[in-house]
């Protein structure tokens, strides 16, 4: 049996995109002015240095890159709704119809096209109007908000997208895009430090947690018996691992863990319907769940997306030792550098698929074996080191280390349904070569290279969408897809 028919015949082979890292057209539809807007015109903000303007401009080419995705063959496909597109000012005070009607455009013709629309509700591009409203999450009104975006969404496209997701890796979104914390990634725009700012990552994370069980009760009330819909959450899947047998360790480890996984998704997927007991026992002024919100909160999933990328090694510290991040020195554990290999350079991504594996299957025996969708998981183009010749066209387009990377992943997935996981799809990240953040246009996931000299934006095909597009070809031959 080959890997392509280990799969059932359900399964969702995807690929993943977010709206601002691809759609560029930031004025059209009376698009609003969002976070990343502001970030990209702070100088020295993105590492490339690159022109705020450049995109890969899915807004107008969306024919073109749906033409693409069904040349692969993908089943689904995950994009994100820009919030500001289609409440310019964030709120129901302003609706565009033009946004609206493109994304809808967008819907159809995926259908047409037997590709399943997965659809992110908040993938970091806040309106700005509403990150200053209150700092961003820290605000329940801006929740409330998003409530009503969400609410307006169900309404224009859920006769067509059966699939939502409330937020993208809502555990990054709270340390990472609402205020500016020491040894955190940095996506938000600059502003003046507010008072307890140590705090706002968790006081963001319990907001966002009671937004998106609101959103899920709304469904559930209003629309699923007419829409036949699901709603599920990303959290960004970071497996950790001790860095030795010792008690210490092991601990650190499992702190770890509850940091940067379980606080998100145990409020809603455990008995107790709050964070984890570490959490609570460290940090005194952690956010408390009135016993209506937990109500509210607990079973708001109908799946769960993990994004993954890498695991971590994890050491315990001593009394005297300071962390370079907050949420390691909060935590009291230290990520060092593990076994994995640099399988694309110099870069965060580390080849560590046996961490999915172990991932899949904590979630399986802590979560009461959850539908799973693997939301997203990839690997940039190589980066050279310092010195090293520019890769060629040619070379780029020859990625075999994608390749690898991508096969690896899906043999433990193919494993961990063996073993009775409850994994329901897979999605690459991503597409495309588009705007990355912090990065810019530095790291480059994409199946497909985007010309990003050329006016058309031109994509071409790399050597691992042609074997994507091979592995699904014999999944679908297996089970008389085609």
């Amino acid at each position: 049996m080959t890997l392509p028919t280990k799969f059932p015949k359900d399964f969702k082979f995807g690929t993943a995109t977010a709206a601002y890292q691809i759609e560029g057209s930031k004025t059209l539809d009376g698009r609003g002015f969002s976070t990343w807007d502001a970030i990209r015109s702070e100088y020295g903000r993105i590492r490339d240095n690159s022109n705020p303007e450049l995109s890969c401009e899915s807004r107008l080419k969306y024919k073109e890159d749906v033409e693409l995705l069904a040349k692969i063959g993908v089943t689904s496909y995950r994009f994100s709704i820009s919030w500001s597109r289609i409440l310019p000012n964030g709120t129901l005070s302003e609706i565009s119809e033009d946004g609206i009607q493109y994304y809808r455009d967008l819907c159809l013709l995926l259908r047409d096209n037997q590709i399943e629309p997965i659809v992110t509700l908040f993938h970091f591009d806040m309106p700005l109007a509403i990150y200053d409203n209150g700092t961003s999450w820290l605000n329940k009104q801006n929740c409330d908000h998003f409530a009503d975006f969400a609410d307006l969404c169900f309404q224009k496209f859920g006769d067509l997208v059966k699939t939502w997701i409330t937020y993208n890796e809502i555990n990054m979104q709270a340390w990472s895009s609402v205020v500016k914390l020491e040894g955190e990634q940095w996506l938000c725009p600059d502003r003046p430090q507010i008072e307890n700012h140590q705090h706002a990552p968790y006081i963001a994370a319990a907001n966002m947690l009671i937004a998106h069980a609101k959103i899920y009760r709304n469904y559930e009330k209003n629309y699923k018996e007419t829409q036949n819909g699901i709603i599920g959450i990303t959290n960004g899947g970071h497996f950790c691992i001790p860095a030795s047998d010792s008690p210490e360790d092991k601990e650190a480890s499992d702190r770890a863990l509850n940091w940067l996984f379980t606080c998100t998704l145990d409020p809603i997927l455990s008995d107790s319907g709050d964070f984890p007991v570490s959490m609570r026992q460290k940090l005194p002024f952690l956010p408390k769940f009135s016993d209506e919100e937990k109500k509210m909160i607990r079973g708001s999933l109908d799946f769960l997306g993990i994004n993954y990328y890498l695991s971590h090694s994890v050491r315990g510290i001593t009394d005297d030792e300071t962390p370079n991040s907050q949420s390691e020195r909060d935590g009291s554990y230290s990520l060092v550098e593990g076994k994995w290999e640099k399988i694309c350079g110099e870069t965060w991504i580390r080849y560590a698929p046996d961490g999915l594996l172990m991932l899949l299957k904590y979630v399986k025996e802590k979560y009461n074996n959850i539908p799973l969708l693997i939301t997203e998981n990839g690997c940039p183009d190589y980066v050279r080191k310092e010195g090293e010749a520019e890769k060629t066209v040619e070379e780029i387009l020859n990625d075999k280390h994608r390749i690898k990377y991508i096969s690896g992943h899906l043999e433990v997935v193919a494993k961990a349904l063996e073993s009775g996981c409850n994994v329901i799809g897979y999605t690459v990240w991503s597409l495309m070569d588009n705007f990355e953040w912090d990065d810019g246009f530095e790291l480059r996931f994409g199946l497909c290279r985007v010309d990003f000299d050329s006016p058309e934006k031109t994509r071409t095909m790399k050597q691992s969408a042609m074997f994507y597009q091979k592995f699904i070809r014999e999944f679908k031959k297996h089970h008389h897809l085609l």
